[in-house]
């Protein structure tokens, strides 16, 4: 695979978005089109709980 084409698949990619936009090889509609046509999947998500089980402590961590 090319650099090029590397580069061109990683367009979206949370990490460069920022990078892509700042260097115009991302449109802010190009990316909002990107986010809007995203599945929703907050359904399939599993919360695990790394903190202390007291609510005094949780306040520390947020």
């Amino acid at each position: 695979m090319s650099l090029d084409k590397a580069l061109k698949n990683l367009k979206f990619d949370k990490r460069l978005t920022e990078y892509n936009l700042n260097k115009n090889l991302l449109t802010k509609e190009e990316l909002d089109k990107h986010l809007q046509s995203l599945d929703d999947v907050g359904h399939k998500v599993d919360l695990v709980n790394l903190g202390p089980d007291n609510s005094q402590d949780r306040e520390k961590y947020n």
